[in-house]
């Protein structure tokens, strides 16, 4: 008998962001083994009830179900917004909190589609450390920037990350972390991303590119300051697991020249969230 596996993926969002969040499980769903179940867990920033419908109609034929938890909004009133990094951003630093009874989890932002099962990244070894993430490809020396003293000046991407739950509470992470939040505002240019580094430096196991392959990478406006990392990068290019539409280059907009549009579109379109015609072909 194979054994059952259950997967659980927590993702935020509010009611404009659901179209990209069903696109989202979908791709996780139609790219799984036959053997493997994901509880999803929606952080819900007042999603509408016809939305969260759709949204289960659209994992339901999967054998999938989906959890809509809730945070108080008062926990995040004073944070750093900006026009692309709702407060809704913010609401994974709870997690830990709000998922009491899990060991573990894999967070993902919504404008993100996998290309391939994620069952890999699901069992990674995390040793000591407290998360699996990808290294940012901004390279934009955020630590030293926030005067943060570190062994390394690595910097994760807060987009996807493997996070031991049970470590994170055990070390009152989510406590340190909303406090930096409280007494830096000044420091936070990449919000939530920002104050987790700033707490988790050091303490994270860095995973290959193909995990979390953002626009940067994609599209060569960076190059890796080391020839390891950016073999890397050339290697997750040309076969990424995970697609992450971050910055500029969001599929659904009309500029968007990412290479990855159309798979995007591929996947909505078996959604109950149907795109209309002129956004695509804009």
């Amino acid at each position: 008998m194979v054994e059952q596996k259950s997967i659980s993926i927590v993702s935020s969002s509010n009611e404009a962001f659901v179209p990209h969040l069903a696109t989202l499980f979908l791709s996780l769903l139609t790219t799984k083994q036959p053997h493997t179940t994901f509880h999803f867990y929606v952080i819900d920033d007042n999603i509408s009830l016809r939305s969260k419908f759709l949204l289960n109609r659209t994992v339901g034929e999967y054998n999938a179900r989906i959890s809509y938890v809730t945070i108080d909004p008062a926990e995040f009133s004073g944070a750093v917004e900006s026009d692309r990094i709702p407060q809704t951003a913010y609401y994974r630093i709870s997690i830990p909190n709000l998922l009491k009874e899990t060991k573990r989890a894999i967070y993902m932002d919504c404008d993100m589609i996998t290309l391939e099962d994620i069952e890999a990244l699901w069992k990674v070894d995390l040793g000591d450390q407290l998360l699996g993430a990808v290294e940012d490809a901004g390279f934009h020396n955020r630590l030293e920037k926030m005067g943060i003293e570190s062994e390394t000046d690595l910097y994760f991407n807060s987009g996807l990350m493997v996070m031991d739950l049970e470590k994170w509470r055990e070390q009152g992470i989510t406590e340190q972390v909303l406090a930096f939040i409280e007494n830096n505002p000044e420091k936070l240019r990449f919000h939530d991303q920002d104050a987790l580094n700033a707490i988790l430096h050091d303490r994270w196991l860095e995973l290959d590119p193909r995990w979390n392959a953002q626009t940067y990478m994609m599209l060569q406006e960076k190059e890796h300051p080391t020839i390891q990392g950016q073999l890397k990068w050339d290697e997750a290019r040309e076969n990424p697991a995970v697609i992450h539409f971050c910055g500029h280059a969001k599929p659904w907009n009309a500029d968007s020249d990412h290479p990855f549009r159309e798979q995007y579109f591929d996947i909505r379109e078996k959604t109950f969230f149907p795109v209309e015609k002129e956004t695509k072909l804009l």
